[in-house]
């Protein structure tokens, strides 16, 4: 396998992984009394846009969307490995079944071949790289049931990071280091 088809792939991995943390509404490690929603949406409750309730609930639902969406786009991959013949349904059922770290352990148990692997990996990335946002269907349904307004709901989604980018949080910067001086050239003085 190409090295660049290898790092999107794993890239592919992690970004599906991440985009839960990417989001930026993250409450469950808020510090008590600390306005909940960390990342993004924590201004929303500092500002009185959101309460820390409606900013769990928009955490949860995205969560719960996300998580629906990637067990999808995994079902889909894998049924259509099985039918085009890479793939057997059992070892569809033992990939499902499989931790992250499941690939190798059934690869070196036998259950599916190395080149198989990298079958899967393809296709989940090929499902992963043409999903799409789905915070706003998550935001709509929180609209929808009253838990937020389509007011607090635009500011969330104007709050929120693009997809696929890092957050910025509130962390502090580290301040950059001073500029080492070059080293003069050999044969003349330093000042």
């Amino acid at each position: 396998m190409k090295k660049s088809t290898k790092a999107g792939l794993v890239l592919a991995t992690l970004a599906g992984s991440a985009v839960v943390m990417i989001s930026g509404a993250s409450v469950a490690n808020a510090a008590p009394g600390a306005p909940a929603g960390g990342g993004a949406l924590r201004p929303l409750v500092s500002a009185g846009t959101i309460t820390s309730t409606q900013a769990k609930a928009v955490h949860d639902q995205l969560h719960a969307d996300h998580d629906a969406a990637k067990a999808s786009a995994r079902s889909t991959a894998l049924s259509t490995l099985v039918s085009e013949g890479t793939l057997s349904q059992s070892q569809a059922d033992a990939v499902a079944a499989a931790d992250r770290g499941g690939m190798r352990a059934l690869v070196d148990a036998g259950t599916i071949t190395r080149t198989q692997a990298e079958a899967i990996k393809a296709e989940f990335q090929e499902y992963g790289s043409t999903k799409t946002d789905g915070r706003s269907a998550s935001l709509a349904k929180l609209v929808s049931n009253g838990t937020i307004t389509q007011s607090q709901a635009d500011a969330i989604a104007a709050a929120l990071p693009a997809p696929g980018s890092k957050p910025q949080g509130d962390r502090e910067m580290k301040p950059m280091k001073p500029a080492k001086a070059a080293p003069a050239p050999s044969g003349t003085p330093a000042a």
